[in-house]
């Protein structure tokens, strides 16, 4: 008779040490669970761009684009570091799925890990998707944009099939950082 095999969540059990030297149980979330929380996190910051957006542009009428882009950016970093530096190190998508960050070293969460993996999101995730609608949205017929939508599809497929390829699903911004979520 062989070994009996582990349910998936005894699979993404682990434990960490604290520096005091207690083993804690942490169960690893789901690659389900994370890509679930991201998109609730995206329709939550979109959403919200989007009121603040329609809000300025009501009052300003247009002539402040610059300004406005330049918020939106500043919230959109805002919105992901300010809730995973709080003290249950999840976003609301996080929160809504049952998940959250955590150290892998067992220490606590660091501004600068919460910062690499945030950085680590816009090379991983946005700047692929924003460069593939940017091509889609201005291509014409007299220029052919095709083989760099293709790199940027090949990039955004390369760092979401990451977490598949490791044990504990993390993404790149994971392994950079030493988190787990």
């Amino acid at each position: 008779p062989g070994r009996a095999r582990r349910s998936p969540i005894e699979q993404r059990q682990r434990a960490t040490i604290t520096p005091e030297g207690i083993a804690l149980p942490v169960t690893l979330a789901s690659r389900g669970a994370r890509a679930g929380a991201l998109v609730l996190d995206l329709v939550i910051l979109g959403t919200g761009v989007a009121v603040f957006y329609f809000s300025l542009i009501a009052l300003a009428l247009g002539f402040f684009e610059s300004a406005l882009n330049e918020l939106s950016e500043r919230a959109w970093y805002g919105y992901f570091l300010a809730q995973e530096l709080g003290p249950r190190g999840a976003t609301l998508g996080k929160r809504l799925v049952g998940i959250r960050i955590a150290a892998r070293g067992g220490a606590h969460l660091t501004p600068e890990a919460v910062i690499a993996r945030n950085l680590l999101r816009d090379i991983e995730v946005f700047y692929p998707v924003v460069t593939l609608f940017t091509l889609i949205g201005s291509s014409t017929p007299e220029e052919d944009t095709s083989a760099l939508a293709w790199a940027a599809a090949a990039w955004f497929a390369l760092f979401a099939a990451f977490p598949f390829f490791n044990r504990d699903g993390l993404r790149a911004g994971d392994i950079v950082a030493g988190t787990w979520v």
